[in-house]
């Protein structure tokens, strides 16, 4: 956590549950509401925020669309006109939030993140959203104002699929959907870097900079699994929730989303599991490597001790030794030694030692 969002976070230390406090980095960007009103057979956009709740039609479903977080006096107006539970609104503006699903007495409220990859950093991006699902409407709360769930916004506006056809809970389930789909990119992306990082450690063997990324890749593996877990409770408890704005239709798509979230966490921990095979076999390659340095050190030593020895004797400060009057005995010493250190080099090579 960044030290502006602790400074942030640490604005709501003694005010009461209920405070909208926000939380997020982005502070620049005004916030966007988009408003949409559709049926079967009818579709109506329209950009701002007005309450069109106590005239609409009970065959529309209507789903307003918040992307930026920075107005809490808009948050606050679109909570009162939906009347979203107070503790509800305080979650949405504090983006530190774990996935989660709260049921109220007039909707169902949830807590996704979307998720980004920085391949070239290796740093894993949040961006907090935020489903509030009442009866025949929806609100929706995005921390980036990128528009994240555009492409259902475009479904809908087309016409294509089940989405016109069917109510609120629906477009909670296509909404999470989008969410969890992009998921499988961010771990085919994490998948590629883990592979990059096999194929380096094979071929260029135990470097730091390969270090220095696996343990990178495994803190990242680590954040989207913590990212995931409550997810998967969530997802769960709303795929059994006994409230009546599921429809049972619905259900059958809730449980192959469950299903979803269930197959990249495998995929996360096949990921993890492979990295810390990578990371043994990182630690073996640079045992290896030492043992090869020993091992050339001691073959070096071990030529020059008979070396250092007869250098050793031929030393000593005697005048009876023969060779030290001869006119060749120091071309015949060091014929020995070189004789000496050629025989020792040909028995190790052919013990494969060097």
């Amino acid at each position: 956590m960044s030290q502006k969002h602790r400074r942030r976070k640490s604005l709501k230390k003694g005010l009461p549950p209920g405070s909208l406090i926000y939380t997020g980095h982005q502070e620049e960007s005004p916030a966007k509401v988009i408003s949409l009103a559709y049926s079967d057979t009818v579709f109506q956009e329209k950009s701002g925020y007005s309450n069109p709740l106590p005239g609409l039609q009970k065959n529309l479903v209507l789903w307003t669309d918040v992307c930026g977080l920075t107005d809490t006096n808009l948050i606050e107006q679109i909570g009162n006109d939906h009347q979203i539970h107070p503790l509800a609104l305080e979650d949405v503006l504090d983006t530190q939030q774990r996935s989660k699903l709260e049921e109220f007495d007039n909707g169902l409220f949830f807590i996704v993140h979307h998720l980004k990859v920085d391949c070239k950093a290796l740093e894993l991006h949040s961006e907090q959203i935020a489903l509030f699902a009442g009866h025949n409407f929806l609100v929706s709360f995005q921390e980036d104002p990128d528009d994240t769930l555009a492409p259902v916004r475009k479904r809908c506006e087309d016409g294509i699929g089940r989405l016109r056809k069917k109510g609120s809970d629906f477009l909670a389930y296509a909404l999470l959907d989008l969410v969890v789909d992009s998921y499988y990119a961010v771990l085919d992306d994490l998948e590629s870097q883990a592979l990059e990082v096999e194929s380096s450690l094979h071929s260029d063997g135990a470097q730091q900079t390969t270090k220095a990324r696996m343990f990178a890749l495994k803190r990242v593996f680590n954040e989207f699994r913590h990212r995931l877990i409550p997810l998967r409770e969530a997802v769960t408890r709303l795929y059994r929730t006994e409230s009546e704005l599921v429809e049972d239709s619905t259900r059958l798509y809730l449980r192959d989303l469950v299903d979803h979230v269930a197959q990249i966490l495998d995929g996360i921990d096949n990921q993890r599991d492979m990295l810390a095979n990578l990371e043994a076999l990182f630690q073996a390659e640079a045992a290896n490597r030492l043992n090869n340095v020993m091992r050339l050190l001691t073959v070096i030593s071990t030529i020059f001790i008979p070396l250092s020895f007869i250098a050793g004797i031929y030393g000593m400060n005697f005048d009876n030794m023969p060779e030290l009057h001869w006119h060749y005995g120091y071309f015949l010493i060091l014929g020995g030694m070189f004789i000496s250190m050629a025989g020792m080099l040909i028995y190790f090579r052919k013990k494969r030692w060097i």
